[in-house]
């Protein structure tokens, strides 16, 4: 009875107890950075003002943006930063919408900046973003997606962290995702599906999580592997002296953080928590797929490229490309292997009262894991976010689920580094079946109609004239 006792916790112990390893201990590093953090930082209102503001030029890439613009053209307007010292950069990827006539509209209204518009002969963000860094002015550069909007108090916070840290070479915001169920212009409230409601409020708490406290972290430890491409700061002198953003590979923002903090030793890179954009939920679960996608293939093949980064997976500080492909891929393996075993077992004739108790546990250890990162996010949490995470109080029960599909989706960004040509737009699984479907069934009905029909046309009628 004793030497089966030990048997179960040891089959069962090792698999259930490897999410505490994983996502627990790196709760508790998270918790113990948040406190470090929380200690040091000063409030807004004890801050000496700014002796210079330095000119602050904001770059923000378009592709068929006429409908987000203006919101993030209107958070740029009401900055507490000095408007006299913003540039603004609205570089157009040959747009087929009304963007341009949105730009002109929004030159007209009263701001003491500039809005300045380039028009490109050529798609892609990286040209877009080089472009606008070539044509800009401003002692910090800042780079801001179309379909963000910044919180009111971001460039202040952007250019108190460059002033007060002279070896600050690059920064990241702090994003944070809108209500699903608000019109992010008027405010008002709109009818959504629940489960559309739960996806968007579980990348929401994602979010948070990963920047507020996640990033918080790698500041601590210097090892910030992303600077976000949504929003990212920049000293002007630092970043001329870089390749700017390259199309090697399909996360130029990770290829350039990696460079700064490979050819800037003396210099730091961190993230600006208190800088806040705000973004989007992702509307589909497709477009969420090739996000994921895109994500998980540029890590690897970022990380494929600078041989130079890969430390001890063990050390501490500074980025370990062996650490994070530890932990992304090595030590996440069980969620494969349970995806498929569980139901496996009860085939080879496990009773099913075990495979559903299994399977419970692995789920309540998850949802453990979970509510401790909520219950760390709701503590550093301030004013509207505080109130949002208080609301979905629940989430920690729906948080495992969310992140299965999501890890399955970077899974297959890792399969796809391996077989598939590198493009910056994925299609879904469901897509590509149909895709390929799609160009079987014109295969067949090329074959059919151009060489089988005819052919066979050709040996009956030579069958007749022989007759």
């Amino acid at each position: 009875m004793t030497d089966q006792l030990v048997g179960f916790a040891l089959f069962w112990g090792v698999w259930m107890v490897v999410p505490l390893i994983i996502d627990g201990v790196t709760a508790v590093a998270y918790f113990t950075a948040a406190i470090r953090a929380k200690a040091v930082r000063r409030p807004a209102g004890e801050r000496e003002p700014l002796k210079n503001y330095p000119l602050i030029s904001v770059i923000v890439p378009v592709y068929n943006g006429a409908d987000v613009l203006p919101v993030c053209l209107k958070s740029i307007r009401e900055q507490s930063y000095p408007h006299s010292q913003i540039e603004v950069l609205i570089v157009d990827n040959r747009s087929t919408d009304d963007t341009r006539a949105v730009v002109g509209r929004e030159q007209e209204r009263s701001f003491a900046g500039n809005i300045n518009f380039i028009s490109l002969p050529y798609k892609g963000k990286a040209g877009a973003l080089n472009a606008g860094i070539h044509h800009s002015r401003g002692d910090l550069i800042l780079n801001v997606d179309a379909d963000t909007a910044l919180d009111r108090d971001a460039l202040m916070e952007v250019a108190f962290a460059f002033d007060e840290d002279k070896r600050l070479a690059a920064a990241t915001g702090s994003v944070e995702v809108l209500p699903l169920d608000r019109d992010p212009l008027t405010g008002e409230e709109r009818e959504v599906h629940p489960l559309r409601y739960a996806m968007a409020q579980a990348e929401f708490v994602e979010y948070y999580e990963g920047f507020r406290i996640g990033r918080q972290y790698q500041s601590q430890t210097g090892s910030l592997f992303t600077l976000a491409g949504a929003f990212s700061a920049f000293r002007r002198d630092i970043m001329l002296r870089t390749f700017m953003y390259d199309q090697r590979t399909v996360s130029e923002d990770t290829d350039l953080t990696f460079y700064i903090a490979m050819n800037f030793p003396e210099m730091r890179v961190k993230a600006v928590t208190s800088a806040i954009v705000y973004v989007h939920p992702t509307p589909t679960l497709k477009l969420l797929y090739a996000q994921r996608v895109r994500w998980q293939r540029g890590q690897i093949e970022v990380a494929a490229m600078y041989p130079q980064l890969e430390r001890h997976p063990f050390r501490l500080r500074g980025i370990s490309i062996v650490k994070s492909l530890l932990v992304d891929h090595t030590l996440a393996f069980p969620r494969v292997v349970w995806t498929f075993l569980l139901p496996f077992m009860f085939l080879l004739g496990y009773p099913l009262e075990v495979v559903i108790t299994a399977t419970l546990g692995l789920y309540l250890i998850y949802v453990g894991v979970e509510a401790l990162y909520f219950v760390v996010a709701l503590w550093v949490a301030e004013g509207e976010a505080r109130r949002r995470l208080m609301s979905v109080w629940w989430i920690p029960v729906f948080m495992p689920l969310y992140r299965w599909l999501t890890f399955w989706f970077r899974f297959s960004g890792f399969l796809s580094v391996l077989k598939e040509p590198k493009q910056w737009r994925e299609k879904d699984p469901l897509s590509e079946t149909y895709d390929s479907a799609r160009r079987m069934g014109a295969m067949v009905v090329t074959f059919v109609t151009q060489s089988f029909l005819p052919r066979l046309a050709a040996l009956i009628g030579g069958v007749v004239r022989f007759r």
